[in-house]
């Protein structure tokens, strides 16, 4: 008869847990004080963040004694739907019609199948590979070069609107035809060496003189660059992203609603009110509760927290008009309030001045949360509750 190692592992983990720990057989779930986890790497972490910070019947996630009853905790891999514990796969659905690239723990691209989550996806902080949480881009980007592994020199048919040619490599690419911006000079192999150049040619034949190593190179139309989409010895589209949160499992209160979301945003100054949604909860235009970023006017990244009902209208709360600047992976906190009576923010821990105009919220207990409605980038967490955290 062969060992099963997993069955191995198992009994030696469940023969030694912590004191305060157990594993109960009926339900196969690790429990620790009044909390139950699937898996024992989850139910480890929650015993050592009480074993340095103190027990509490409230979990990390609370604010103010409040437990969310939805968690999205995309770093620590937790999720959470109706105040119990629950699964990605059963919390929310995440579709993409074709594979995509994200980074792992060691720093390398790996590729993932057609509507396979890019969670675990970690970005280079100037020392090491950080978890950033789910890798979600909800604009489809296709990659102009061919062969794209080791690129050679070569000509693509652009666009006159913003493109962006990124690469990995010590080599350079120099740009002639409809544009002459640049060269690009890379410095250094891997992701963490990732450089990019963003362009607006004229419409027509762009060249592309490759001198050294250019290794993982796109040229794509777009203000910012998305992750690698490899190629052959044709272009490759990597498909639009959506992350939906079906109503049965949001948590709804008709005067009192507060959501949190915190993450890396990529984004240009596009001088667009819309330039991105976070997330969005809409039945229409008129019944609608969502954050967004705006670049319009002078604005180069405004938070903005917005709420409509048809018998109140549309109600909002902003940050100032430069809280946020146009790059990649930009780090934001957003948390919101919102009642039947009022409307409030905060970004990054501050706190906005609440409108007190709204009559009404929206009738939304039916209607499907969209996550990363407009987005590109990463998300860290998201939490919602159906009380006013004050």
């Amino acid at each position: 008869m062969v060992d099963n190692p997993t069955k191995i592992y198992n009994d030696y983990v469940r023969a030694n847990l912590p004191n305060s720990m157990s594993y109960d057989t009926g339900t196969d779930r690790y429990d620790i004080n009044n909390h139950s986890f699937f898996k024992f790497k989850n139910s480890n972490w929650y015993f050592n963040y009480i074993s340095k910070y103190g027990y509490s019947a409230f979990s990390a996630y609370a604010v103010n004694g409040f437990e969310p009853a939805l968690v999205f905790d995309f770093k620590g891999n937790y999720f959470r739907k109706s105040a119990t514990d629950s699964t990605f796969g059963a919390s929310i659905t995440h579709a993409r019609a074709s594979s995509a690239t994200m980074v792992n723990a060691s720093g390398n691209l790996v590729t993932v199948g057609n509507n396979v989550p890019r969670t675990g996806h970690h970005i280079y902080n100037g020392s090491a590979w950080v978890n950033e949480g789910i890798l979600h881009e909800s604009e489809a980007r296709t990659n102009l070069l061919l062969n794209s592994g080791t690129l050679s020199t070569q000509s693509a048919t652009v666009a006159a609107v913003a493109n962006t040619i990124s690469f990995t490599g010590t080599g350079t690419v120099t740009l002639s035809g409809v544009s002459t911006a640049g060269p690009l000079v890379g410095t250094g192999t891997g992701e963490n060496n990732r450089v990019n150049l963003t362009f607006t040619p004229t419409a027509g034949t762009l060249t592309l003189t490759v001198s050294g190593t250019v290794t993982n190179a796109q040229l794509e139309a777009g203000a910012t660059p998305s992750s690698y989409i490899p190629t052959a010895g044709a272009s490759a589209t990597r498909a639009a992203e959506t992350l939906t949160v079906p109503a049965a499992n949001l948590p709804y209160d008709n005067t009192n609603m507060s959501i949190q979301i915190d993450g890396k945003i990529t984004y240009a100054d596009s001088g667009s009110t819309n330039t991105a949604l976070p997330w969005r909860w809409r039945v229409d235009n008129n019944n609608i509760i969502y954050n967004r970023f705006s670049t319009s006017g002078s604005r180069t990244g405004q938070p903005q927290f917005l709420q409509g009902s048809t018998s109140s209208g549309i109600d909002s709360v902003v940050g100032g008009n430069n809280v946020y600047s146009p790059n990649t992976n930009v780090p934001f906190n957003l948390a919101g309030r919102y009642g039947s009576t009022f409307i409030n923010g905060a970004h990054e821990g501050t706190l906005l001045t609440a409108n007190t105009t709204p009559t009404s919220l929206p009738a939304l207990s039916s209607t499907d949360l969209e996550l990363g409605q407009l987005f590109m980038g990463t998300i860290g967490q998201f939490r919602m509750w159906s009380d006013d955290l004050g």
